[in-house]
């Protein structure tokens, strides 16, 4: 499609950088070795469909990488860094920010030990850098993505630097400093206590949400002063959408597969839907089994959730399956009014006909697909039209299916192979 162009070995290794596009080399990698010969274009399609990274990008990058020199130690290490998910990120930076101020602080000590004696004069240069690094760690626990995150990233970046610095005092011969082993436990407690209250007294996110609950509260007095119970149940009500999800087969899948295998498989498709539905500001409003039900407020965002969802499977059943068979979904979206007894809190909903609607959408939809009811397609962009021919009516709702265009389900994806394994 004339997206390919003539790039310098400078932007290719630049672009190489970026995480979408690791991931979608990484995820190339693995299926090639799963099938033991070259990928073929519908492949490359649903790889590029999983990723958001062009196909034609994909397969241009992979014949730079053999010749890009930039494909050493540190760049596979760069790659195992990005394949983590954000709070283990912020875990490894923690710890390695801990690490350089431990040995900066030991360097810096053991420096102005030699130029006290020698010249009378202490220039704590490297402590000053320390000091730096150090507001590294408080900007890494400012913008985690919860108080626990950054109480876990102040933790660690205390305990490293008290476990590290009394190994660099000793190793450098540096006296008159003490590292008495029960401090570490003050210093560790107050670290996390350090991250957690910066964290909620900076964080952009936090400051949203405590400026959201300052309003909803004032606007709760207010209903109060002003109006009867009945005004008030009807304040709850709403327009909300309802993604449910379900795994195809999944009964059968447990009980032929190991049971630490299905724990951790079905552990971390749980999470990989929280992400999912987080990243289009949705929240998982309940699970049964292995059946998931996320709130949104628009229609538009279910929609590309769900697609989000069925397409980033393929990369799930590529890294994070420890099943001998790749997990496979139904999806169902319905939109509609609904009575929140919180009003603005969907997590409150109990009992409304949208949910089970979206529900009966979910078993009747085609494996790998997403059935959306009229209700919904007529506010997603493109209406039904955009979305797909398909159509089923399930309890007189009418639904338009989507599906991927490709797919690589036809993978069987055992244990990931490690980089030079």
């Amino acid at each position: 499609m004339g997206e390919v162009r003539q790039l310098e070995r400078s932007e290719a290794r630049e672009m190489m950088r970026d995480p979408m596009v690791l991931q979608a080399l990484q995820l190339a990698d693995r299926l090639r070795d799963v099938k033991g010969s070259a990928l073929d274009s519908d492949e490359y399609y649903a790889i590029s469909e999983a990723t958001g990274v062009s196909e034609e990008y994909i397969k241009f990058l992979e014949q730079e990488q053999s010749t890009i020199s930039g494909r050493n130690f540190v760049d596979r290490l760069r790659t195992q860094y990005f394949s983590l998910d954000s709070d283990t990120r912020r875990y490894v930076s923690s710890g390695m920010l801990g690490t350089v101020f431990a040995l900066l602080m030991s360097i810096g000590f053991k420096l102005d030990s030699i130029t006290g004696f020698a010249l009378q004069s202490h220039y704590s240069v490297f402590q000053t850098i320390a000091i730096v690094v150090s507001f590294g760690a408080i900007y890494n626990a400012i913008v985690a993505k919860s108080a626990r995150s950054a109480a876990i990233s102040g933790a660690i970046f205390g305990g490293v630097s008290f476990i590290l610095g009394s190994l660099f005092f000793m190793v450098l011969l540096i006296r008159g400093l003490n590292f008495p082993p029960p401090l570490i436990f003050p210093i560790v407690a107050g670290c996390a206590a350090a991250g957690a209250v910066l964290n909620r007294a900076f964080s952009p996110n936090r400051k949203l949400s405590t400026t959201k609950t300052d309003r909803n509260s004032a606007r709760q007095d207010l209903l109060k002063q002003l109006v009867d119970l009945q005004d008030q149940l009807r304040e709850g009500q709403q327009a909300a959408t309802f993604l449910s999800l379900d795994v195809v087969g999944s009964t059968k899948m447990k009980l032929e597969a190991d049971p630490l295998a299905v724990e951790f498989t079905f552990t971390e498709y749980h999470k990989y839907v929280e992400q999912m539905a987080e990243r289009y500001q949705g929240h998982i409003h309940s699970t049964a089994g292995d059946g998931i039900t996320v709130a949104f407020e628009h229609p538009q965002n279910a929609f590309h959730a769900a697609k989000r969802i069925q397409t980033g499977l393929v990369e799930f059943n590529a890294f994070r399956n420890k099943i001998d068979q790749p997990l496979q979904l139904r999806a169902g979206i319905h939109t509609g009014q609904v009575l929140a007894p919180e009003a603005g809190n969907m997590a409150s909903i109990n009992f409304a006909s949208v949910i089970d609607i979206a529900a009966h959408l979910q078993k009747e939809c085609p494996v790998g697909g997403v059935a959306i009811s009229d209700a919904a397609s007529e506010t997603i962009v493109g209406g039904p039209a955009g979305i797909g021919h398909e159509r089923i009516t399930v309890h007189g709702n009418g639904a338009t299916i989507w599906q991927r265009k490709k797919s690589l389900d036809h993978f069987k994806l055992g244990e990931p192979i490690t980089q030079g394994g």
